[in-house]
């Protein structure tokens, strides 16, 4: 039924939605033109992706989250499927009580805890998140997971990887094979909340060498309430980052927690090589005393010491604007070093926005080009200096995204989130000197520093034990 269901909505991408574009730019020669048409079979196609993801739920909104994310997914796919990070319905609470049953052995959510409010405070396409008290007396946040998505998970996923594969095959420039891939590997991780508990005791661990916990604060792990489908933690209470005005309204130093920020994840990339890769606003909260709460440990990736340096060498080589030494570093990740130069855009820019934004008109482009900086340019300023100079397509950035290391993938969105934090504070800080000191100290740094985290205590919330 859900392959059934899944086919009803890959199935007229190619067969309404791109013939239907072939139609419409058989007998055009105008590139414009063309590319508008592009746009609509984009937004069409994004529109039928939204549509199965509401249908199916569970891995096939994660996997419209994924694509609404990645910045070479042409804009309509990240407009159209945004939607759908906060797109998620509530569950019934009987299901969630009945997986915590399964996973301790009997033991029910009132045996479990002294209280336990029965409405979630947050639903999402895995998981719903409850509000309880322990026996201790200690407030926690519940996390327990969807129950129909890792029953149908195997063939959701093989679902999804075919027709992504045909739909390359079929439709050239749209090249969605690598993101199958990531999705399998994103969503094994996220599945298991074993693997996350374990992430969050070592990224606590690994940090608390260099900053305080008035600074940053990482939710402790109640290993005993935890197990491969529930996780339990230390319940914290704060504003998103991006929440400007509750921030101000409680005297905090914007310009201190910005920099705390970007310092804590360049430290994470180039110092350590374990990096949370989800720094999505609502998963950095600040509390009343500025302190940074750093959520959601569910997908981290663990850079070599090798690759490590390599990404090193590719920012500081940015960052010195050394065309040579980033030809030298973007060859070295694998990548055709004569697209050294997109790759710069790729770090700080949204390149797809730049190309495929809607048509603007060509004088407004050429009076955009008087400014020094691409920061500076207007969207359609951007879109002239990759078209003219750069002559960089959507295929030739999914060719790039698909040579990438895999573990860099997600790195790269998360450089895109905390780029987007930034700007949400009013840019404060300069994001490169953290990068390129982060960078520095890491060459400097024979092996990585991260801390590692005690396979019995991993074991014993995989097996979710419970003590009375």
């Amino acid at each position: 039924r859900r392959f059934a269901t899944a086919s009803s909505h890959f199935v007229p991408m190619y067969c309404v939605d791109y013939l239907n574009h072939r139609a419409r730019v058989r007998a055009l020669d105008d590139d414009d033109a063309v590319c508008a048409s592009r746009q609509i079979l984009w937004h069409d196609m994004a529109v039928r992706m939204r549509d199965l993801a509401r249908a199916q739920g569970g891995i096939y909104v994660k996997a419209g989250q994924h694509v609404a994310a990645q910045p070479v997914s042409p804009a309509p796919f990240r407009d159209v499927l945004k939607v759908l990070m906060d797109d998620s319905g509530a569950r019934a609470f009987a299901e969630d009580a009945m997986t915590f049953e399964e996973e301790f052995g009997g033991v029910t959510i009132d045996e479990a805890f002294a209280e336990f409010h029965r409405v979630p405070i947050a639903s999402a396409s895995l998981a719903q998140v409850y509000r309880a008290k322990t026996f201790a007396g200690e407030d926690v946040a519940v996390k327990i997971q969807q129950r129909p998505v890792a029953r149908f998970l195997k063939g959701d996923l093989a679902t999804i990887e075919m027709f992504y594969s045909l739909l390359s095959a079929l439709i050239p420039g749209l090249r969605f094979q690598w993101l199958a891939d990531e999705t399998r590997r994103h969503m094994s991780e996220e599945l298991d909340f074993g693997a996350e508990a374990a992430n969050a005791m070592k990224a606590a661990k690994m940090l608390s060498n260099e900053f305080s916990d008035d600074e940053l604060h990482i939710p402790r792990v109640h290993r005993h309430l935890s197990s491969r489908r529930v996780l339990t933690m230390e319940w914290c209470q704060g504003d998103r980052i991006d929440d400007v005005d509750s921030l101000r309204r409680n005297g905090v130093d914007i310009g201190d927690v910005a920099g705390r920020v970007q310092k804590m994840f360049a430290k994470m990339t180039f110092v350590h090589g374990f990096v949370h890769v989800d720094p999505h606003p609502g998963n950095i909260l600040v509390d009343r005393t500025g302190r940074v709460i750093l959520l959601d440990h569910g997908v981290y990736r663990t850079l070599d010491e090798d690759l490590r340096m390599k990404w090193a060498n590719v920012w500081l080589a940015l960052i010195r604007s050394d065309d040579a030494a980033l030809r030298n570093a973007t060859a070295s990740l694998g990548v055709n070093p004569d697209m050294s130069q997109f790759f710069k855009l790729i770090l700080t820019l949204m390149p797809t926005q730049v190309i495929e934004d809607p048509l603007v008109k060509p004088n407004d482009a050429e009076q955009s080009t008087h400014t020094s900086t691409m920061d500076s340019l207007s969207p359609a300023g951007k879109r002239m200096v990759m078209r003219q100079i750069l002559g960089v397509k959507v295929e030739d950035q999914s060719q790039l995204f698909e040579k990438l290391p895999r573990d860099l993938l997600l790195v790269l969105k998360a450089n895109n989130l905390l780029r987007f934090i930034n700007e949400q504070l009013g840019s404060p800080v300069n994001r490169f000197k953290f990068i390129a000191a982060a960078a520095n100290e890491g060459l400097q740094t024979s092996s990585s520093a991260s801390s590692s985290t005690d396979l019995s205590d991993v074991q014993t919330i995989k097996r979710g034990v419970f003590t009375r």
